[in-house]
């Protein structure tokens, strides 16, 4: 079975981003929108989590601000150049699923 949604904890397993970091993003990026719960539990998806692959690639490799970041996704869309890795990106979180059940 495939998970459609993955909490905070698994995001932050996942990408190896702290958890105050992901939701300092979220309040900052206007592209990165993720669901609630009743009870205001974040729930992350998959699109969710290759944008945040994505934010980790252009802060550590263009050194963009959050700025650039934002100007970034509204000039490339929220595709951006997520196709060119994408199979790439799913493999290793798939495997990363695998080793931690």
């Amino acid at each position: 079975m495939i998970k459609k949604y993955f909490n905070i904890d698994e995001i932050s397993k996942l990408t190896g981003e702290k958890k105050h970091t992901i939701r300092f993003w979220e309040d900052r990026i206007n592209s990165l929108v993720v669901l609630r719960t009743n009870t205001s539990h974040r729930l992350y998806n998959y699109e969710n989590l290759l944008k945040i692959k994505k934010i980790q690639s252009l802060i550590c490799d263009k050194k963009l601000t959050l700025d650039g970041i934002n100007k970034h996704f509204e000039t490339k869309g929220d595709k951006g150049d997520f196709s060119r890795n994408i199979s790439l990106e799913l493999k290793k979180i798939l495997d990363k699923l695998k080793s931690s059940t």
